[in-house]
């Protein structure tokens, strides 16, 4: 009885990631725009990676299980950045992999540090479907013999507007090839997604050590019900982060991140459900780890704000 269940729960999981799950759900995205903006690539003056594993909606079966790592920085003496991405992402009986460019270019608005940047990212996607894992369907069927596979290219754009204490952001996922179809079914093509961003970070004594910043996440897709994402952080000592954060008809989420060097960070965040799904499992776990790459640590001025 229990196969038979978690069967269906894994034909529900696919059902969710070809609609859902489309764009993998991050919590910790503040903390590296990569994830939703290919002009953000290059925004510091060093190259920095970050990697981030997301368990979501622990304890029920077939729940996603993302790792993502992503790496960028400027090009020297050139108005450019490059960044890379990796995704692996499994829910249900469905295993997503997937490598990414991003290139952007910026441009000076004025002499205090503002810049506009372009960005562009390509990518290729690929999806396999483990059929065998399926219970009481018919095997004989060509399309449930083995595992399925395909790939999808992908195609993003981005603008992101952007000073040392502030940004604001907007961009398109799937902008080419929205249509592409998935094997199995027809109807499930990648769908387009908009997502608009920003953020600034306040002083809130005269000495600095304790920062205050808000921010903000709207996500966008012709199909789905909008969803927004209010943050508020608070950074103290430029070392310690701490944060809560409420996503639309979604969950509300806790998170902390620490500045260990100057080169090195750790987060973590906590979903908790606040929909009826919250009594089928045990929230969202959330582990992200950062590493710039600082030439000279003296020049070290702060910690990444965004």
């Amino acid at each position: 009885m229990m196969k038979k269940i978690a069967t269906v729960l894994s034909i529900l999981a696919f059902s969710l990631s070809t609609f859902a799950q489309q764009e993998l759900q991050v919590s910790q995205y503040m903390f590296n725009g990569l994830f939703l903006n290919p002009a953000y690539a290059g925004s510091h003056d060093y190259w920095g990676a970050t990697a981030l594993h997301r368990s979501q909606w622990v304890g029920f079966p077939g729940a996603p299980r993302s790792n993502m790592l992503a790496v960028d920085g400027p090009i020297k003496d050139k108005n450019m950045g490059l960044g890379f991405q990796f995704i692996n992402d499994g829910i249900g009986l469905m295993a997503t992999n997937e490598l990414a460019a991003n290139y952007s270019y910026y441009i000076k608005v004025n002499e205090k540090g503002h810049r506009l940047a372009f960005g562009i990212r390509a990518g290729i996607r690929n999806e396999t479907f483990n059929a065998s894992g399926l219970e009481n369907v018919d095997m004989t069927d060509p399309l449930y013999q083995g595992n399925q596979s395909w790939w999808i290219p992908r195609f993003n754009f981005g603008m992101y507007y952007y000073t040392e204490r502030g940004y604001l952001g907007i961009s398109s996922h799937n902008l080419l090839f929205a249509d592409a179809r998935h094997k199995l079914d027809s109807d499930a093509g990648l769908k387009r997604h908009f997502f608009i961003n920003g953020g600034y970070v306040w002083d809130l004594n005269s000495s600095g050590s304790v920062k205050f910043k808000p921010s903000f996440l709207v996500k966008y897709q012709p199909a789905a019900p909008i969803q927004a994402d209010i943050n508020a952080h608070f950074l103290f000592d430029d070392k310690f982060w701490v944060g809560v954060s409420y996503r639309t008809n979604a969950a509300i989420v806790g998170m902390i991140e620490y500045q260990f060097t100057p080169r090195i960070r750790a987060g973590y965040a906590y979903d908790y459900t606040t929909t009826a799904m919250r009594q089928f499992q045990g929230g969202s776990h959330e582990i992200m780890l950062g590493y710039d790459f600082i030439a000279k640590i003296s020049k070290f001025k702060h910690p990444r704000y965004f």
